[in-house]
């Protein structure tokens, strides 16, 4: 028996519409945490942080050895947007050459942070 190759810091959500995805931690908890009816991050350990680099590469390395292909990778937690560009275009490089099957990646996100982010209408 062998563990799942990334670290979760429970509980993890995963949208119905990635249920077939890879659920890559790229910052913990939510930027915002404030909508009335969210309760999702709310728990200590859902204090929102953004994951250091290192531990998100790591992560994606631990996936390419476990799987064999990864055609979807879902950015958690509350708002990977909120990460700055240069930050986020080095999570899609990486996810890019470890998983050539790759064909989307997908995020929660605030609108604020969306419309501040050049990301928004990138495409490979």
């Amino acid at each position: 028996m062998h563990s799942f190759p990334i670290d979760y810091v429970e509980p993890v959500f995963r949208p119905p519409s990635e249920a077939k995805s890879l659920i890559l931690p790229v910052t913990n908890g939510c930027s915002w945490n404030n909508c009335t009816f969210c309760e999702m991050y709310t728990q200590p350990q859902k204090k929102f942080r953004a994951r250091k680099p290192e531990d998100v590469r790591r992560d994606i390395a631990r996936a390419a050895e476990a799987f064999d292909s990864v055609p979807r990778v879902f950015l958690a937690d509350g708002d990977a947007m909120v990460l700055p560009t240069r930050r986020l275009l080095e999570i899609l490089a990486d996810l890019k050459q470890a998983f050539p099957d790759l064909r989307r990646v997908s995020s929660y996100c605030l609108p604020r942070n969306l419309a501040k982010n050049p990301l928004k209408n990138w495409q490979s």
